[in-house]
């Protein structure tokens, strides 16, 4: 199979539109002829970088960040580059199936290898003995909770029987005792026992799609054990970084526009069985920052779906904060009287579990009736620490009707007046401006001290990005730069005019690996410097980069004269300067 070529690379970065791919994980605002963000790479507070349609690239005027669409979902999902280029191949409509692509899995450790072949392993034993005598109760408690054939096959349910199958396995498989002991699925105790027995198994998988660790369901109401068993934290397998089902998820998110969270894979399968494959369980853990970077790399928007008990409605609250903060649409799924997805789709059906999702509260709508109902509007002072609270929640909307539409809504549930909400609000956004940070000024380089020998150089960089006879002439008359990154990058867009008329710093960067060429790059064909009239600019910048060759050999002369002792070499050394002093 061929490998992907440059101009196939280019073609797949044509497909789309940088504004409408980065539009998908930030809010954009329009601004004169292009758009800015608050920037995701450094700790940004006001719209900093800048997405141009017409170059089609994008920049951070303070960390000086920048790429094209490959970039940016490298650098903002953390993800290879071959994978940004698969993402955007599919957004595009690109078909790239002929091509070698490199595998999406990561180049495993060597140490983690036995680890990632026990858990596989482990997973088809498991799957064996789930269709075999051993495991008739366990298939008929699958089947009372309407878990099918297919269902089992698609989330890979198995079985561990009580005999201890998987030491033996392994055993067999000449795994030594400290692996076993380290993959968590072998108890260390005398030769060693296997963690799960008599229990229905679940897989679970990284983001990649490996086996990494287990959870363990009892299945017999005799069994006086813990409902659920999960695998110990091994070097394959962070709870903060696994979501389960994530990795069969992607293009059904992406297509839904969003992602559901709940709170185990009993609820993804009850979604599954509704229809509904966009959805993944924290398991029973807080989100972490390792949960946040895999949504990122989905979808903007989330509906948290977590169970309708008290428990479930407090951790509803604490994840609509951490999803906020970190960038996130929140909106939540107000499951009733008590119930998870599963016990709703027990219980009242497809249809009803679908209209549940489908009908899901803004994540401030949620909060005003939590608050509420754990209020006492009786009370004075506990009415008004609702206010209060939710007055907060209030002055950090930016819309303006939506403002107004949850004044309305506090007005009526508070019993306080329109006028003393609203200037709780002005107060509390008056305090926001006052504590937030001043924005950050671009660290643009002083061009009066900038070296003139530098900026010649760069500047004439930029008329090569603009201009294919710039670069000619640049090749023509000097061939050469001083800077190391400038000289590379001329060598670039000589190599890019070999093929193409008119140069896309879009294109030029996207068979470029080195981050520092690429950012050079961006900064430079971001200058802005005024259109030429005629080429003395430019024949003036070549004439710099030669007063500084001239200058540079007359310096290794100079210190050649002083460190040689034969007379015949000091001659030819002065003879050499004085030729150089008749070209200044």
């Amino acid at each position: 199979m061929p490998r992907l070529s440059s101009e196939k690379i280019n073609e797949i970065r044509q497909s789309v539109d940088i504004v409408d791919v980065i539009g998908t994980y930030l809010p954009l605002e329009k601004k004169g002829r292009n758009y800015v963000a608050i920037c995701p790479f450094h700790d940004d507070s006001h719209p900093s970088m800048s997405i141009s349609p017409e170059r089609q690239i994008f920049m951070c005027f303070v960390c000086h960040h920048g790429g094209n669409v490959f970039t940016f979902l490298k650098d903002y999902l953390k993800i290879p580059y071959i994978e940004a280029v698969k993402m955007v191949a599919n957004i595009g409509n690109v078909d790239i199936s002929k091509y070698n692509l490199e595998s999406r899995v990561k180049p495993v450790d060597q140490k983690l290898e036995p680890l990632y072949r026990m858990h596989d392993e482990a997973n088809k034993i498991y799957n064996h003995y789930l269709n075999t005598k051993l495991a008739i109760q366990a298939k008929e408690y699958l089947n009372n909770r309407k878990i099918t054939d297919e269902i089992i096959e698609t989330f890979e349910i198995g079985y561990a029987p009580n005999n201890h199958v998987l030491l033996k396995a392994f055993e067999k498989m000449n795994f030594n005792k400290v692996s076993m002991f380290e993959s968590g699925l072998i108890i260390e105790a005398s030769n060693g026992y296997d963690r799960f027995t008599d229990r229905i198994m679940f897989p679970l998988h990284d983001a990649s799609g490996r086996v990494v660790g287990f959870s363990g369901r009892i299945y017999k109401q005799s069994q006086n054990e813990s409902k659920y068993m999960n695998s110990p934290e091994s070097s394959i397998f962070i709870k903060g970084d696994t979501l389960y089902n994530y990795h069969r998820v992607g293009e059904e998110a992406r297509q839904a526009g969003y992602i559901i969270i709940t709170e185990g894979f009993m609820d993804v399968i009850a979604l599954y069985k509704a229809g509904i494959k966009n959805a993944v369980a924290i398991m029973g853990t807080a989100l972490t920052h390792g949960h946040l970077n895999l949504l990122k790399r989905l979808s903007k928007t989330v509906y948290l779906c977590l169970d309708g008990d008290q428990a479930g409605r407090n951790a509803t609250i604490k994840s609509i904060d951490i999803l906020l903060s970190a960038g996130f649409i929140v909106k939540v799924v107000d499951l009733p009287d008590n119930l998870d997805p599963d016990e709703i789709l027990d219980k009242r059906g497809i249809e009803e579990l679908n209209a549940v999702i489908k009908r899901p509260l803004s994540s401030l709508d949620f909060k005003m009736n939590y608050y509420y109902e754990m209020t006492n509007m009786d009370n004075y002072e506990d009415r008004k620490s609702y206010l209060e609270t939710i007055a907060r929640e209030i002055s950090r909307l930016d819309d303006i009707i939506d403002q107004d539409h949850y004044i309305q809504q506090l007005e009526k549930k508070s019993g306080f007046s329109r006028n003393i909400i609203d200037q709780l609000i002005n107060q509390n956004t008056a305090v926001r401006i006052e504590t937030a940070e001043p924005p950050k000024i671009p660290k643009f380089q002083n061009q009066r001290l900038l070296d003139k020998y530098i900026r010649a150089e760069r500047d004439l960089l930029y008329y090569m990005m603009n201009d294919k006879n710039v670069a000619m002439m640049y090749e023509a008359k000097a061939g050469f730069m001083f800077n190391d990154i400038y000289r590379i990058i001329a060598s670039y867009i000589i190599d890019y005019y070999r093929q193409e008329v008119v140069l896309e710093v879009a294109d030029l960067i996207s068979s470029i690996e080195d981050e520092n060429l690429v950012q050079n790059i961006i900064e430079i064909s971001q200058l802005g410097l005024p259109k030429l009239k005629d080429t003395k600019a430019i024949d003036d910048y070549i004439e710099t980069i030669k007063e500084k060759t001239v200058m540079v050999k007359k310096e290794e002369l100079t210190k050649a004269l002083a460190d040689t002792f034969d007379p015949k070499q000091k001659a030819q050394i002065l003879k050499e300067i004085i030729a150089l002093k008749d070209k200044e």
